[in-house]
């Protein structure tokens, strides 16, 4: 037993800073979202392309093009009527870059958590909730262009609703995706098939 528990410890140790890793991938998020709130640049982008859009426009023309679309929605006509294409560009790189750090957190956790179902290292707790971390994951994704669509119709800015729903989901995945007491103790006692062991949670403290 005592090598089944040795065995497994570098093992959850890895899956506790990839937790943590996430977390701050999360909270940096969260400052680039609200930046990207506070300077109006939410709207910048008007299509959702989750591929191919974490590329910026590359040149001249694709710069040219992204602005005359982004011309086309209401907030510009309203609010910003007469922005060159300079100060867009700043806007742009602030929605784009928002948009980027979505993917890296995307990748960064469903790819480790698929190489630690492969290992087996993790218990059927345990892959439950990170399970659920991913799906909120997703549902940031999914409300964030719900309100970026809210505003590129009749509005100047987002709705408050898909806004608010933003921000409550974003406060719940970070809660979880930190490591929260329940991922703490689901970790501490079931990371890997053994038992929980008193030398597997002094690594957690």
């Amino acid at each position: 037993m005592t090598s089944i528990s040795a065995h497994h410890v570098p093992e959850t140790r890895a899956i506790r800073w990839w937790l943590v890793s996430i977390a701050a991938l999360i909270a940096i998020m969260v400052l680039v979202g609200g930046a990207t709130r506070l300077t109006e640049s939410g709207l910048s982008i008007v299509e959702w392309k989750p591929v191919t859009g974490a590329l910026p426009p590359l040149n001249q023309a694709q710069w040219i093009q992204a602005f005359e679309a982004y011309k086309t929605i209401p907030q510009y006509r309203e609010l910003n009527a007469g922005m060159n294409l300079g100060e867009f560009k700043t806007i742009f790189w602030w929605e784009w870059s928002h948009r980027l750090l979505g993917r890296v957190i995307g990748v960064a956790y469903l790819l480790p958590f698929l190489f630690f179902l492969w290992r087996g290292v993790v218990s059927a707790e345990l892959r439950l909730r990170l399970w659920l971390i991913f799906g909120l994951g997703a549902l940031q994704g999914v409300v964030g262009w719900w309100m970026v669509a809210s505003g590129l119709s009749e509005r100047v800015e987002v709705s408050q609703l898909p806004a608010a729903d933003h921000c409550n989901a974003a406060a719940e995945d970070h809660q979880r995706g930190a490591g929260g007491a329940d991922l703490r103790a689901a970790l501490s006692g079931r990371a890997g098939r053994g038992p929980a062991r008193r030398q597997d949670l002094q690594y957690l403290a």
